[in-house]
C-alpha cells in the first residue's frame, strides 16, 4: 500500500482553511487589572531663534583677516629669498677676483665656492653575472676582480659592497658612499 502524503497547511492561510489564528499579542496589565499606559518620548524643546547673521560676520572677518596673513607671509618669504640671492651673487662676484688672484700667487684661497670639493675622485664599478655570483670589478684597475658568492649577496647586499670598497678603495671616512653606489648596482645585477 502506498502512503499518503499530508497537505502541508499554508502559511498565509485563513484559519478557516486550517492554518493556525496568528497569537495574539499580550497585553500589559498594571496593578487592578487596568492596562498600562505607554510612556510618551519626551518633546525636543525648540531652540531659542538666533541671529546667525550677526555671528557670520565676524567669522567671514577672520577668515579674510587669515587670508591676508598668508598672502603677507608668503609675499615676505619670496622677498627673503630674493635677498638671499641677491646677497650670494654680490659674494660670487666679489670673490672671483680674488680667487683668481690667489691662484696666479700660488696661494691658497680661504673663501669657499658654492660647492665644496668632492671627497674622493670618481670610481666606477664594472659587475657582470657568474655560476657562481657577480664578479666585481673598479673600472681601469683589474687587479680588484672579484667575485662575490650569491649566499654572500643574499645575506646582505650592502655589507658585501661596503666590504668590497673597503678592501679596493679605502675607509669609508676617506672615499666617501662608495659602497653605496656599489650596492644599487649589484642590486640591479641581481634582478
Amino acid at each position: 500500500m502506498a502512503k499518503a502524503k499530508k497537505k502541508a497547511p499554508k502559511k498565509d492561510a485563513s484559519p478557516a482553511e486550517g492554518a493556525a489564528p496568528a497569537p495574539a499579542a499580550k497585553e500589559k496589565k498594571a496593578k487592578g487589572g487596568r492596562a498600562a499606559k505607554t510612556p510618551k518620548a519626551p518633546a525636543k524643546k525648540a531652540a531659542p531663534p538666533v541671529d546667525l547673521e550677526s555671528l557670520r560676520k565676524p567669522v567671514d572677518e577672520a577668515k579674510t583677516a587669515l587670508a591676508v596673513a598668508e598672502a603677507e607671509a608668503h609675499e615676505m618669504t619670496e622677498k627673503a629669498r630674493a635677498l638671499v640671492a641677491d646677497a650670494k651673487e654680490g659674494y660670487r662676484r666679489a670673490v672671483a677676483p680674488y680667487r683668481e688672484a690667489c691662484r696666479k700667487a700660488g696661494v691658497e684661497c680661504e673663501f669657499e665656492g658654492g660647492r665644496g670639493t668632492n671627497v674622493s675622485g670618481k670610481v666606477s664599478f664594472l659587475v657582470e653575472k657568474t655560476d657562481k655570483g657577480l664578479r666585481v670589478t673598479v673600472k681601469g684597475r683589474p687587479e680588484t676582480s672579484e667575485v662575490i658568492p650569491l649566499a654572500v649577496l643574499k645575506e646582505s647586499v650592502n655589507k658585501a659592497s661596503y666590504e668590497f670598497c673597503e678592501k679596493h678603495i679605502g675607509p669609508r671616512e676617506k672615499v666617501g658612499n662608495k659602497g653605496g653606489s656599489l650596492s644599487n648596482r649589484l642590486r640591479a645585477a641581481l634582478r
